[in-house]
């Protein structure tokens, strides 16, 4: 028992002694002997996790507790990421501090949904709003007459479908297109993005959305999350910059 404890302690010591030699410094720094060459360790400086946040309201409050913001930056990545970041060290690195990732409801678009489905989905993933389509959507796939969807007429612009109307009742419904929607798509502290949509419905009772602004709405997103970001910095007299 002692032979095999003694030979694992050895296989230990060797173990250290090949990582040892495999790390060297250079300048100051240290590096990593790879079999490609060799590879710069992480920074004593930069932290060795970064704060995942989700909302911005917890980005500005790390800010004001932890931040020093003449050694850093906010950069607007996506409309669900916003990252912390310090300057560029001699190396060309850049430390990460902190992320804010938006926790927004999933939707998949250009997918078909059931009727009952995308009834929810249209509740659960788009902002009530009166000066929108989702209404009048809502109205059409909830009032869709089984017997009838096989009859739907499309022009290739606008689809027409017969829809109950009453207890025995039916009238034909036109759903135009483009559709206007407000999805939740970006962080709640801003303005959700307005956005064109192509709906079409087929056999079966099922319908699909098909996203039509050619992405523009991410601008918008990004606009509206550094105009916020930089109003909240300015009001605790914070200067840090903002990049989008």
């Amino acid at each position: 028992m002692n032979d095999l404890g003694n030979a694992l302690e050895q296989v230990i010591e060797l173990a250290r002694k090949a990582y040892e030699e495999k790390v060297v410094e250079v300048d100051g720094h240290k590096y990593e002997v790879e079999s490609d060459g060799l590879r710069l360790l992480r920074h004593p400086e930069f932290p060795k996790n970064k704060v995942v946040l989700s909302t911005l309201t917890g980005m500005i409050d790390f800010i004001e507790r932890e931040g020093n913001a003449e050694e850093m930056m906010l950069v607007v990545k996506s409309p669900t990421e916003v990252y912390l970041v310090g300057k560029l060290n001699d190396h060309g690195e850049r430390p990460t501090y902190a992320v804010a990732q938006a926790d927004v409801p999933e939707f998949r678009y250009e997918c078909w949904y059931g009727q009952s489905e995308l009834i929810i989905a249209l509740q659960a993933a788009f902002v009530e709003n009166s000066e929108t389509d989702r209404d009048i959507l809502l109205q059409v796939i909830g009032n869709l007459k089984e017997s009838h969807v096989n009859s739907a007429s499309d022009d290739g612009v606008s689809q027409s479908v017969q829809i109950n109307t009453g207890v025995a009742s039916v009238a034909t419904a036109r759903v135009p297109n483009p559709v206007t929607l407000q999805p939740y798509r970006t962080f709640l502290e801003v303005k959700q993005p307005e956005s064109k949509f192509v709906f079409r419905m087929r056999e079966g009772m099922e319908a699909a959305l098909f996203e039509s602004d050619g992405g523009m709405w991410k601008i918008e997103a990004k606009q509206a999350i550094k105009e916020y970001l930089e109003a909240k910095l300015e009001s605790l007299d914070i200067k840090m910059s903002v990049i989008a």
